[in-house]
């Protein structure tokens, strides 16, 4: 659900919805049941941003500032990543009817990583017996690890664009270019080579119209890609059906439900999704089942299934309900 964790998207979507105050939470818990009693990789995260100055920039746009925090843990916290991040971004409104907006973000903070090697046992060749069993050490024999916390600098760009070429429907296309530092991993002290965190680009874009009050369609498409080649691609369908139906959006109630498939070197994977909207309040639920490989590697590696669950919630406070010419587009895929 990248859509639900927009500071971590983009930081041109800093500010950018109808409203005063945005607070957005997620939490991803991947391949549980892999490990005896410690999450394989967990991710949880909570972000705010404000949308600003709308009424001396009359109808042109917005000011957003947000803050957003992550932690990512694997294992248990073997390694331990913490980031605390800052966003300004301008979403400016321009065309005869209003009908373009154009967003630009900029981010920056920091990262904290911290690794517990004790938790690591790496195969000694020196311990092999005729059987072509391996005894496992608590360290490598030949290198040093760097197991203290240590402290990089982040910072991301994006832009985002939005047309409105009929009433209630828009065509959305968002780039961000993150880890423009290319900070140095160190897991290993005095070693030959010099790893880097690789840069990575993220394009994210989507169609959305609406079905006469009743309903909406929401197709899109998320890829990434790194500069050593790695790359994923989501792509699927959410629709959306007004529970509540009303001519006023504060009184419409939305239940969305979703199906996307995520694709990446000889994996799949599928995922179905469910949400509910109303009055600025959003939650949603979404659930990984990985197919092909990732499954076959999980059963190798001790059992379980290679799935993973996202749970998300978000609220916009003091939402205003605009004119048409001073609408921004909050996209939620």
């Amino acid at each position: 659900q990248f859509y639900a964790a927009p500071l971590t998207l983009n930081p041109a979507l800093t500010g950018n919805f109808n409203g005063l105050y945005r607070i957005t939470g997620i939490y991803r818990n991947q391949w549980p049941g892999l490990t005896n009693s410690k999450p394989a990789f967990s991710t949880p995260s909570v972000g705010a941003d404000l949308s600003l100055l709308r009424e001396k920039l009359k109808g042109r746009g917005a000011l957003g500032v947000g803050l957003v925090f992550l932690n990512d843990q694997q294992n248990g916290k073997t390694f331990n990543n913490n980031e605390i991040m800052a966003s300004v971004a301008y979403n400016m409104i321009f065309g005869k009817k209003k009908e373009f907006q154009l967003g630009v973000g900029l981010q920056g903070g920091v990262l904290m990583t911290k690794a517990d090697l004790t938790q690591l046992k790496f195969g000694d060749e020196a311990q092999i017996d005729q059987l072509g069993a391996v005894t496992f050490n608590q360290a490598m024999l030949d290198e040093s690890l760097n197991t203290g916390q240590k402290v990089k600098g982040l910072f991301n760009i994006g832009i985002f664009a939005k047309y409105d070429f009929y009433k209630g429907m828009r065509v959305y296309l968002g780039y961000a270019f993150n880890n423009a530092t290319h900070y140095k991993e160190d897991y290993i002290l005095n070693s030959i080579t010099t790893y880097n965190e690789p840069f990575r680009s993220t394009l994210h874009g989507g169609f959305e119209f609406e079905i006469k009050d009743k309903a909406v369609l929401i197709p899109g498409f998320l890829f990434q890609h790194t500069n050593v080649s790695d790359a994923e691609t989501e792509f699927g369908l959410t629709a959306g059906i007004h529970v509540v139906k009303s001519p006023d959006e504060m009184k419409r109630a939305t239940l969305y439900i979703g199906l996307w498939d995520r694709l990446n070197y000889k994996n799949s994977t599928i995922i179905p999704k469910i949400g509910f909207e109303y009055h600025g309040f959003r939650a949603g639920f979404a659930y990984d089942a990985a197919l092909l490989q990732q499954r076959a590697d999980a059963s190798n590696i001790g059992g379980g299934m290679a799935q993973a669950f996202e749970i998300t919630l978000s609220f916009i406070g003091d939402i205003r309900i605009p004119k048409e010419d001073h609408y921004l587009f909050n996209p939620i895929y």
